[in-house]
């Protein structure tokens, strides 16, 4: 049995995908449930193309999976059961490296995309407490700094 600290520490959870066209089918996939950064980076670590993508509800509330399992369309309806409509914060997560010709690696700095920050992306995106804490380091200057992009 699991005692109270492993299992507010550990945050992994089995997200789902699908499509919302009649007969799609399921897939589910290991994902994150609110993940604190450190965890964050050993996912990462873990994905198969370096990329995570991500969702944050108006609460704050997070879902982070590897890149390459599910769009972020998909991930809404299997998990809320309505279509997107605009309602959550959509982005990407992967590693940076600004002395490397094509920017991607395997470790080192964070790069975060919010893909819908017209809309309510950003906003979304800083009620977690994960997200806020890298937001802290965008200007930063040492080996930790963190880039952070808007579309």
């Amino acid at each position: 049995m699991k005692s109270f600290k492993q299992y507010i520490t550990e945050k992994p959870a089995k997200l789902s995908a699908t499509l919302s066209y009649k007969g799609a089918k399921w897939e589910d996939f290991r994902g994150l449930e609110n993940p604190n950064e450190k965890e964050l980076s050993n996912h990462l670590k873990k994905s198969k193309h370096n990329t995570l993508r991500f969702l944050m509800d108006a609460k704050g509330k997070m879902w982070a999976w590897d890149g390459g399992h599910a769009l972020h369309d998909a991930v809404v309806f299997a998990m809320t059961g309505e279509k997107y409509n605009g309602n959550y914060a959509k982005g990407t997560i992967e590693f940076f490296d600004i002395e490397n010709e094509s920017g991607s690696a395997e470790s080192g700095n964070l790069w975060v995309r919010v893909l819908n920050s017209r809309t309510v992306g950003v906003d979304f995106a800083l009620k977690n407490r994960t997200l806020k804490s890298l937001a802290k380091r965008i200007n930063s200057n040492d080996d930790e700094r963190v880039y952070w992009s808007d579309y």
